[in-house]
């Protein structure tokens, strides 16, 4: 079967690349579930780049492209669609390049902004990030201290990066081994050695690194972190209760979220940094096209297209616009859960130099070739 792995990109020397540059030939058959989740450039036969960094989000939607030829996608005899916003086909993609049975281009004939021309999908990866990037030779993978059986995992999943100071040990409150739906792994960023006991399932040690580099480590191909429907990825300066917490994952599940977050309590210490965020009564969820980089909430598959754009994050600002856009900001599939409130102990900005945090986040919208939109209640 045709294989549309990403990372099938790094087997390829540069020989092979120069010679696939002429071996077009008609598509293979495609299938939808083998496109989903998958990322792809964009420009046309001259060499002129379009878009760089294009998701064929779930659900067949267009992500991190927001153009008007470009709303939806689908498989049709075997061949990729690209519909406008008006339903009508603007490509379809008859031409492929093929190495080592791993689909790498797709070509089709369109007009795109008045331009008639071959349009080209070219297989990409996440893009280095253009800080501080890892040298791809340099191996990323975490070593679990602790790991529960195989087998004995619940559904649900909250990864924390924490020390001495956490909260995440009020998180159990109110729930017993019978009742608490969700795993932790604790990932300690103190320079001592954790004990086993901040963490009844994963545990691994990561010192003196911030939130998402060690993160990104934990999530390699074949890791057991894979195998939960739903995680949750906050920040250690939330107070909330494990009924808080088992209730998040319910509604998650129950309202098809794949990116959330708990709501943030208007009351004296919860530091709220976006309006949007703040706690409304009277709803389980609130449809929202932001979610904050505090205490993301992700389904597995929507985790699979953000991880990556994590790997060398540094403050992580800016995340919380990319993930969105990578989905295609799903209207039905992305929300405020207002039937839980949580309360953010920690100002924003108290560990890290804010005009750093805003040059990064800069250089990383423009490598993904974002452009931001304002969103009403998002500071």
């Amino acid at each position: 079967m045709t294989s549309f792995a990403a990372s099938n990109l790094q087997t390829l020397s540069h020989a092979e690349r120069v010679a696939i540059a002429e071996q077009w030939a008609d598509a293979p058959p495609l299938q939808a579930e083998m496109l989903s989740g998958t990322f792809w450039q964009l420009s046309d036969l001259n060499g002129r780049q379009l878009l760089p960094f294009v998701v064929l989000a779930p659900e067949g939607i267009v992500g991190n492209a927001f153009h008007g030829s470009l709303d939806h996608w689908y498989v049709a005899n075997g061949k990729l669609c690209i519909l406008d916003s008006q339903g009508m086909p603007t490509i379809v993609f008859t031409a492929a390049r093929v190495v080592n049975s791993v689909v790498v281009a797709l070509a089709g004939h369109a007009v795109l902004g008045g331009v008639e021309a071959i349009y080209i999908l070219n297989l990409v990866d996440h893009p280095p990030h253009p800080v501080s990037p890892t040298s791809p030779h340099v191996a990323r993978r975490a070593m679990f201290l602790k790991q529960p059986p195989v087998g004995a995992r619940r559904a649900n999943l909250v990864v924390v990066r924490a020390n001495g100071s956490s909260l995440h040990p009020r998180w159990f409150e109110g729930l017993d081994d019978n009742t608490r739906t969700w795993d932790l792994c604790v990932s300690w960023y103190g320079d001592e050695t954790p004990d086993a006991s901040v963490s009844p399932e994963y545990l691994t040690h990561a010192p003196n690194q911030r939130k998402f580099k060690p993160i990104f480590d934990l999530f390699y191909e074949g890791s057991p972190l894979w195998d939960y429907d739903r995680i949750w990825l906050p920040d250690d300066d939330l107070l909330c209760s494990g009924s808080d917490l088992n209730k998040m994952f319910h509604l998650s599940r129950k309202y098809g979220l794949d990116l959330a977050q708990p709501s943030l309590r208007q009351e004296p210490g919860c530091h709220i940094n976006h309006p949007i965020t703040a706690q409304r009564q009277g709803r389980d969820v609130r449809f929202e096209p932001f979610v904050e980089i505090m205490c993301p909430l992700f389904s597995r598959r929507a985790l699979r297209i953000c991880v990556g754009s994590i790997k060398d994050a540094v403050s992580g600002y800016g995340l919380d616009h990319l993930w969105p856009s990578f989905l295609g900001r799903p209207a039905a599939r992305m929300g405020i859960i207002d039937a839980v409130g949580i309360v953010h102990t920690r100002p924003i900005g108290a560990s890290y130099d804010v005009r750093s945090a805003i040059a990064e986040q800069a250089a990383l919208w423009n490598a993904y070739g974002f452009t931001y939109t304002r969103i009403p209640g998002v500071n």
